[in-house]
């Protein structure tokens, strides 16, 4: 297991939509659960493959493999405030055969300004 390397706490936040009463819907995000995870930079290669498809993989974030981390998640650091950056959003994931553990691939979304 993965277990002993996984350092960081992160707070997974994950978009509901609500109806507004208007016929549309209103999209907010909420924390779903904290995961102690891993972050580590892709292999060149990966970064390669991710340029070719038109995307952005600045991390890999590692996990037990039964954390509830999904595509499009926003992964903070725990107890951060809700808008606050940096964060990483999550573009897909992946569990290997063994279950060892679940890799996401995320974009490092920074401050402007």
């Amino acid at each position: 297991m993965i277990g002993h390397t996984l350092t960081v706490r992160l707070d997974v936040w994950r978009a509901t939509r609500t109806p507004d009463g208007a016929g549309g819907t209103t999209t907010t995000r909420a924390v779903v659960g904290t995961v102690r995870a891993r972050i580590s930079q892709p292999r060149a290669r990966e970064q390669v493959e991710a340029d070719q498809a038109g995307a952005r993989h600045d991390a890999n974030i590692y996990c037990l493999p039964k954390a509830n981390v999904r595509r499009g998640d926003e992964l903070r650091p725990a107890g951060a405030a809700p808008g606050s950056r940096p964060y990483w959003r999550v573009m897909s994931t992946v569990r290997p055969s063994d279950q060892i553990y679940l890799r996401a691939a995320a974009e490092h979304v920074e401050q402007e300004g």
